[in-house]
């Protein structure tokens, strides 16, 4: 059995940047969630960081993320979200691959592929993937062939029924979710952006959606404004054994 561990969102500001909101309390929980790591789950292969590192303009934060990830001593990998910068994030750590300037990649986990999509818009904060994209994605799950695969993105290409969050999703998904129908093989998204645990199935396969290492919103099925609502925050653990996946929700307690 492989164990993965996925976290998502924290939003990490500069300590000197007045004019993000709460940074102190953005790394007070993400350095939770990494001690709650090191002292439960030392044995990951991975850890996937699926989008949006940083809180918008705050490019600084990167070097101290890659401080607090080394001390995990264990390989990870990077997303970028809709808040990231890709050049920032590339310098800080320049062993994330880039390819064509979009950043991401893949791994082989035991016998399941991980995929690591870049979905990050041109401008907006929406999600997008141009044809090279998709392209890139059809070649990697063409070299997947009958194993499982993992995609791992930051806009979910589905709906949760929040509308708020979900004008906010990848839109015109068209082209994915043809590439996905086809597909035959285990397939299963892993999905940041929407700062909620939530799972279903698209286009024929398995989605998980995460809750942020900061902050969540809430399940409002009627506003057309997020909404931030009082709940923990956490990471999931992803086992993958012989084609199977089971997806676990860690929250972690912000008392002191």
């Amino acid at each position: 059995m492989h164990k993965v561990l996925w976290l998502t969102d924290p939003h990490l500001v500069e300590p000197d940047n007045a004019a993000s909101q709460a940074p102190a309390e953005a790394w007070q929980r993400f350095r939770r969630c990494l001690d709650d790591i090191r002292h439960d789950h030392a044995d990951a292969e991975l850890l996937v960081l699926s989008g949006d590192l940083v809180q918008l303009n705050n490019p600084g934060a990167y070097a101290l993320l890659r401080e607090a990830l080394e001390t995990l001593h264990m390989p990870y990998r990077l997303l970028v979200g809709n808040h990231d910068d890709r050049t920032a994030l590339h310098e800080a750590f320049p062993h994330i691959p880039m390819v064509r300037g979009f950043l991401q990649g893949s791994d082989d986990i035991g016998e399941t592929r991980l995929i690591y999509l870049d979905t990050q818009a041109a401008q907006g904060h929406y999600g997008e993937l141009c044809p090279f994209r998709l392209d890139w994605l059809a070649a990697e799950l063409e070299a997947a062939s009958t194993r499982p695969a993992a995609i791992f993105l930051h806009h979910p290409p589905m709906a949760i029924g929040v509308p708020a969050l979900d004008r906010l999703k990848l839109l015109e998904s068209e082209g994915l979710r043809d590439l996905l129908q086809s597909r035959r093989a285990p397939t299963q998204f892993f999905c940041g952006h929407v700062h909620r645990n939530v799972s279903g199935r698209w286009c024929g396969h398995p989605f998980a959606t995460l809750k942020s290492t900061n902050t969540q919103f809430a399940f409002d099925m009627q506003a057309e404004r997020l909404r931030r609502c009082d709940e923990e925050p956490g990471y999931g653990v992803l086992l993958f054994d012989n084609g199977e996946v089971i997806v676990n929700y860690v929250d972690i307690s912000t008392d002191h």
